[in-house]
């Protein structure tokens, strides 16, 4: 039988803890290609560098990391150019807190997986629901699962599935459900040192609403969410009402 092709990436870097375990649990049924960012690049959504050359360096066969590279740009170089016309599946992750709601806006993971599905590639982006105690080893168990039935059921071609995971600790099951909405309490926080003024965005989570059978509902109780993204933002329904309320120019 032939072993599928998985490329595997991520938004926290080479040191990413998620990444050796999905590595190893991925590598027991597909051939796995890597390519991730050296530094952290959390919440840098789909940025790409356009106008400057990104160092490569190689970690060992089919394994490299981008000096500087976001999670985009690592998806962009491996299936335009390193592992061109290999993959059958992009899969980012693990990261290392979860991506619900508005939340795969700003995510690099997510982004990653995006950017898959843009090329015309099945992708999945993965997350850990559980910052203090991650068992990513169990999570990469959980989620070849369902790697599994993508591989069977998904096809290439432009734009392709894109599905956002989060897995919960102890998980009951898994659900498909759409993605909730989170409510943040954020701020912009000051520092003055000799050097000048810094500011940093700060805030916390406050609450969700709508969220009934969505990912975070699902996640609250311990279920694994699977929401599959549409590429396509185009908001269908605001088109006809702004025709109807605007009328002839």
């Amino acid at each position: 039988m032939i072993k599928p092709n998985i490329l595997i990436s991520n938004d926290d870097g080479i040191k990413g803890p998620g990444l050796n375990p999905l590595i190893k649990e991925l590598s027991k049924f597909a051939n796995i290609y890597v390519v991730v960012p050296k530094q952290e690049m959390s919440g840098t959504s789909q940025s790409i560098h356009l106008k400057k050359y990104i160092k490569l360096e190689k970690i060992k066969e089919n394994f490299y990391v981008l000096v500087g590279g976001t999670p985009t740009d690592c998806v962009k170089y491996a299936l335009y150019s390193f592992f061109k016309d290999k993959i059958d599946l992009v899969v980012s992750g693990i990261n290392t807190c979860a991506n619900l709601a508005q939340d795969v806006i700003y995510s690099g993971t997510v982004a990653a997986a995006r950017e898959g599905a843009f090329l015309g590639i099945p992708s999945i982006s993965v997350s850990a629901n559980n910052e203090k105690n991650p068992c990513y080893g169990q999570i990469a168990k959980a989620v070849s699962k369902i790697i599994k039935k993508v591989l069977k059921t998904e096809k290439k071609g432009r734009p392709a599935t894109c599905l956002n995971i989060n897995v919960p600790p102890n998980y009951k099951g898994v659900k498909i459900v759409p993605l909730g909405i989170r409510c943040y309490d954020e701020t912009i926080v000051e520092k003055k040192t000799k050097n000048g003024t810094y500011y940093k965005l700060a805030g916390r989570f406050i609450s969700g609403k709508k969220n009934k059978k969505s990912d975070i509902d699902m996640i609250e109780q311990k279920y694994i969410s699977v929401t599959p993204l549409n590429l396509d933002q185009t908001h269908f329904k605001k088109i006809k009402e702004l025709k109807e309320s605007w009328g002839k120019f």
